[in-house]
């Protein structure tokens, strides 16, 4: 499935969510925000590895979600700044990257 829009970034979220923690997730306090960051402002920890720092450009939104699950844990997608290529979706619990997926081009 390609992942074209915020609101489809967001449910692919809530569905990686309910699987991998194997409870549903309300979507209705599914909350998020957008930010926008430089690159170096960006956690490593947001990548997989085949996804370096260095591939993303100078400025990135950063929508970033509580899930519901645990505080330490919120879903996030990094996109360009006219959200038409999104780099990555995921799901960060701590320090560590539990669940992603890479994005391309949609327009």
């Amino acid at each position: 499935m390609k992942i074209i829009d915020e609101q489809m970034w967001r449910q692919a979220l809530i569905q990686a969510a309910s699987e991998d923690y194997h409870h549903p997730i309300d979507s209705s306090k599914v909350a998020g925000e957008a930010i926008v960051f430089d690159r170096d402002e960006i956690d490593g920890t947001l990548l997989p590895e085949s996804l370096p720092l260095e591939k993303l450009p100078d400025q990135v939104v950063g929508y970033t979600y509580t899930l519901g699950v645990a505080d330490d844990t919120f879903g996030y997608a990094l996109v360009d700044l006219e959200c038409t290529t999104l780099y990555v979706i995921g799901i960060v619990e701590g320090d560590r990257l539990v669940w992603y997926q890479e994005g391309g081009e949609t327009a």
